[in-house]
């Protein structure tokens, strides 16, 4: 008999029971094909793994040689893109929702398979009702991912592959009846804000600037537009009605909601992070990562005016759009230089010269005294090579929106 430690992973699909069977047969089918595709797009087939099905979801103990990175991150992501694009071509009936857990721990093989704290470990976490809250409170997620203690510190702690602390929190699984009591982590791709379990910095003693005031917001430097000649007709009732702004759909309320609960609980970054969701959610880019020159002309007024309220809030008027378009002076040029100027006067640059670091590194220079969030950064999209470029992109759209006044 041997004693060894494994990668274990389980998942769970969220209200599988009360469906009718022709349909839990679907998407059974559907979860398989999908965690197949996950695994072999992640490097870490599905035919190693050591399988027990459980109907609404399974369980695997992987080889002894899987890459913690490989499983942690790259997995998640590509199963949350293959969820995503299902439940976005599929009824309400048929989508799949996931907790996905994963644990490392010592196992031994016994009369009915395995034994031992790992599997143990990985039910009560699977099951946790912090795995479930993750689902319920962000209901256009497609999945919630829990690990413990132990694969935190050895996965997500040396900050390789794309994963940082700052995107998982910290969370305490209380389960008296069973005797469990034990720290877990929770990441949810979209950003899922739970309570902090550290202290919330320090107010500025900054005054709050006037906030809620409707956008368009005019630079320090107005830049003149021509106006466009039309026919204005001599009855009042040939008029035109006005055009209404297109109301914010409910994907994009969940997200400000969350930018607003991030932001009281003081959870900076992950703000930072679920802003650009919002954008990328409202511009319908949120699958590609990023804006493109034309998508910001059609963000509407009300939703700058919702994320910037909060933000001057919780900053007393030193963080928002409002304080960063005080910083420009004049026309923002186009292209890679106008970035760089952008760069420099919100604080994300110290010169124009200056290469600007990951995200982790990059956030910790933000300070009180600049407008340096929102950063429209994406820090998913750092493992790809054009993630500088995606990044420019998008906060060059909202700028030169924003600077103009449409």
């Amino acid at each position: 008999m041997s004693l060894v430690e494994r990668f274990v992973v389980g998942v769970d699909m969220q209200r599988f029971s009360p469906r009718v069977t022709r349909r839990q047969l679907k998407i059974q089918r559907d979860l398989d094909r999908m965690l197949d595709e996950a695994a072999d797009a992640a490097g870490v087939g599905r035919e190693l793994w050591e399988r027990r099905p459980e109907g609404d979801g399974e369980v695997a103990v992987l080889p002894a040689d899987v890459d913690l990175l490989a499983v942690v991150r790259r997995f998640v992501s590509e199963l949350d893109q293959r969820l995503a694009d299902h439940n976005e071509d599929h009824s309400p009936e048929t989508r799949i929702r996931l907790r996905v857990a994963m644990h490392i721990d010592v196992i031994t093989r016994g009369a009915l398979g395995y034994a031992g704290p790992a599997l143990v470990v990985l039910q009560r976490l699977l099951d946790s009702a912090q795995a479930r809250a993750a689902l319920t409170e962000s209901p256009m997620v497609n999945l919630a991912q829990i690990i413990s203690e132990s694969l935190y510190q050895k996965a997500v702690l040396p900050e390789l592959g794309g994963l940082r602390p700052w995107q998982f929190k910290k969370v305490r699984v209380d389960l008296p009846a069973k005797g469990f009591h034990q720290t877990a982590y929770v990441y949810v791709p979209t950003g899922w804000s739970a309570p902090s379990a550290d202290p919330p910095p320090r107010q500025p003693e900054r005054p709050a600037q006037p906030s809620g005031v409707p956008f368009p917001i005019s630079p320090t430097r107005p830049v003149p537009r021509p106006k466009p000649q039309r026919h204005v007709p001599d009855d009042p009732s040939e008029q035109p009605p006005p055009v209404p702004e297109p109301a914010l759909g409910p994907e994009v309320r969940d997200l400000v909601r969350q930018v607003r609960k991030s932001l009281e609980e003081h959870e900076i970054e992950r703000a930072d992070v679920l802003t650009t969701q919002v954008l990328l959610e409202a511009a319908g880019r949120s699958r590609k990562g990023c804006l493109r020159n034309s998508d910001g002309s059609g963000l509407p007024d009300t939703l700058f005016t919702e994320l910037d309220t909060a933000w001057a809030k919780v900053s007393g008027g030193v963080w928002g759009f409002r304080a960063q378009l005080r910083r420009i002076d004049g026309p923002v040029p186009s292209g890679s230089r106008g970035f760089r100027t952008l760069s420099v006067a919100f604080g994300w640059r110290a010169d124009e010269d200056e290469t600007v670091p990951r995200y982790a590194e990059f956030a910790r220079r933000a300070g009180r005294g600049g407008p340096f969030y929102p950063t429209l950064r994406n820090p998913e999209r750092e493992q790809y090579p054009q993630w500088y470029d995606e990044w420019s992109a998008t906060a060059m759209s909202v700028y030169n929106r924003l600077q103009s006044g449409e």
